[in-house]
């Protein structure tokens, strides 16, 4: 027995798998359907209370299954499964009512996201990735998910003509069942459909990946998913697939041992972090509902939906704590109290 568990990037698509319904939706029995419930009917969810149990349920099969096969089994495959087991139910929604106080801190440090940028550029020695196309390739994906906080199925969902090199702005587009898409597990944008503004400096490495690596692959050009899989076979210059990114951020998560927690959603919250404190430094007039309502445009949230203040929790707490601080510290002052 080779006793391998899943990856990180097989128990994403496992979640993502789960929110499918197996049967689809009944006809409808009006005769005039909305365009919007229908595009939904598509591609149907299930509920986060229905996507929990799933869940539960399959991580309490495998460590189960994992236990039989692997009677004679080591202390260490023993922590293995145990640390699969608890990824898995990690992956689960968060019931109603769960403490979601955890939330704000799966950002990266500064200092660690600095490194990760630096050590994926093209070139780099601790660069883990073997060849200059790939790592073009890689440092783009990285870039992106670092610039715009994009998530993981976006960020697969990407098409050529997504980007407008002229504008400088980048499309996000809600594509269910493409024909064009042959992946067996398509990746899903889950977000509101949204037009991003995009630096000079994004839109260079996104320009060089596009005009001088993947045109270079014959396949690449039969489809219009702008990132495509490298490695040599039947399926190099097909779009990449969810394990292919999986393997890519797994690369990345072995290069040091402060890189272990980067994944695609980490770098969601760092964005979110990020834009906050870009705000508090800026010097335009950012009331909280305006702050909402651009974090809630820029991340394809609905206005109504709450997540904004979610992911701006971590924010939030240190500014709780400069003010609770700053308090103490007055009146400490008032009353002849010193802090040293």
């Amino acid at each position: 027995m080779r006793a391998e568990w899943l990856k990180i990037w097989e128990i994403d698509s496992l979640r993502d798998y789960c929110s499918l319904a197996l049967r689809q939706p009944p006809a409808q029995k009006e005769k005039v359907v909305n365009i919007k419930q229908g595009r939904t009917a598509t591609a149907a969810n299930v509920d986060s209370p229905t996507k929990y149990v799933r869940m539960t349920f399959i991580a309490e099969y495998l460590r189960w299954l994992a236990e039989v096969l692997a009677k004679a089994s080591t202390k260490a495959q023993k922590v293995e499964i145990d640390s699969m087991y608890k990824t898995i139910k990690s992956h689960r929604p968060n019931k109603k009512g769960r403490s979601n106080t955890s939330r704000e801190d799966k950002g990266l440090d500064s200092e660690v996201l600095q490194e990760v940028m630096d050590v994926s550029k093209p070139g780099h020695e601790k660069n883990p990735y073997s060849g200059y196309s790939l790592q073009v390739r890689n440092a783009a994906i990285i870039a992106l998910l670092h610039y715009l906080g994009i998530r993981r199925g976006e960020l697969l969902n990407l098409r050529v003509d997504d980007i407008d090199f002229v504008a400088n702005e980048l499309r996000i587009v809600r594509r269910a069942d493409s024909s064009v898409d042959s992946r067996v597990y398509q990746p899903l944008v889950k977000t509101e459909e949204r037009t991003l503004p995009i630096s000079d400096r994004l839109a260079e490495i996104l320009s060089e990946y596009v005009t001088r690596i993947r045109s270079e692959f014959p396949r690449a050009r039969k489809h219009p998913y702008l990132f495509v899989t490298h490695k040599q076979g039947p399926y190099q210059g097909e779009p990449l697939s969810n394990s292919g990114f999986g393997k890519l951020m797994s690369a990345m998560q072995h290069v040091a041992e402060n890189f272990s927690h980067i994944h695609a959603h980490a770098f969601r919250h760092s964005w979110n972090y990020s834009f906050s404190k870009a705000l508090d430094e800026s010097t335009g007039d950012h009331s909280p509902e305006k702050e909402e309502k651009m974090r809630s445009y820029l991340m394809g949230w609905k206005e109504t939906s709450g997540t904004a203040a979610t992911y701006n929790r971590r924010h939030t707490k240190e500014k709780a704590k400069e003010a609770i601080l700053g308090y103490q510290r007055d009146i400490g002052q008032v009353r002849g109290v010193s802090d040293e």
